[in-house]
């Protein structure tokens, strides 16, 4: 009797620590879990208040850019300079597909096109009778119900910097 005293004590101190161990490595999943959404979180309301501070610059920059301004001045004369550069190598970008494409232009025309007209095999045919039989013998199915796709579309939801203007 005491053997299985000692056999059953056995099981249930193993069975306690694979619990054990099974309940650790959960709750430490749990956590990685809840870390990954709150890091999640924080990216995405980064990435608002980054397109709030893109969108409150742009219009700083067109409505209320003050040249007298020496700490604000330099970053519209660095956007002014930037923009410059991107419309001359817009340009050049421009004449350079401009100058390769009169090479490479080539006349398409219809001289050297022929008919393709396809020679019906003899074997291929398949007698009416069988396709017909197949046909009546098969179950019928029921039409497919898509509840997802009879709803009305829900609109999605603005962010307050999608209201502001030059975004």
């Amino acid at each position: 009797m005491s053997f299985l005293k000692n056999i059953t004590s056995v099981f249930k101190t193993a069975g306690g620590a694979v619990q054990d161990a099974v309940g650790v490595v959960a709750e430490k999943n749990r956590k990685n879990a809840l870390a990954n959404r709150l890091r999640t979180v924080i990216r995405c309301e980064e990435k608002a208040a980054e397109r709030a501070y893109l969108a409150l610059g742009r219009y700083y920059y067109h409505n209320l850019r003050d040249a007298g301004n020496t700490v604000t001045e330099p970053h519209c004369i660095d956007i002014e300079a930037a923009e410059q550069r991107i419309d001359a190598a817009v340009q050049k970008l421009e004449a350079l597909c401009r100058e390769e494409g009169e090479e490479e232009i080539e006349e398409i025309t219809l001289d050297d096109v022929r008919e393709y007209a396809p020679q019906p095999a003899a074997d291929e045919t398949v007698p009416e009778g069988l396709v017909d039989e197949a046909v009546e013998a098969a179950p019928a199915e029921p039409a497919a119900v898509h509840p997802e796709t009879e709803k009305e579309p829900v609109p999605a939801e603005k962010d307050e910097s999608e209201e502001l203007p030059y975004e």
